[in-house]
């Protein structure tokens, strides 16, 4: 498994999933995270510190997972995290941090 695109959508997913805990999320959002919980077989909402890992854990080492969730955050635009999925098959990802700058993966 590519570790870049495991960490870009671990990171999308936790994005989504910590907006929608604080009720940011848009009615797509919500309804895209839905549909990742019951993917991910999760029946509850796990706790925000756990998302991360919770997340890379369902995803490490299952292509058709990662596939599924890839598809489903871009046909359905959740905002932040349909934009860093979308950056996938680009040839360089930039990922930016207002804090950090721009981290360049090739």
């Amino acid at each position: 498994m590519d570790p870049f695109k495991l960490a870009i959508v671990t990171a999308a997913l936790t994005m989504l999933g910590t907006e929608v805990a604080k009720g940011a999320a848009s009615a797509v959002g919500q309804d895209v995270w839905g549909k990742v919980k019951s993917l991910f077989g999760w029946t509850t909402e796990p706790a925000a510190a756990q998302l991360p890992d919770g997340i890379a854990q369902r995803l490490l080492n299952n292509d058709v997972l990662l596939s599924q969730v890839v598809e489903l955050l871009k046909r359905q635009p959740t905002g932040g995290a349909s934009a860093m999925v979308g950056s996938i098959n680009a040839k360089n990802v930039a990922v930016i941090d207002s804090n950090l700058g721009t981290v360049n993966f090739k």
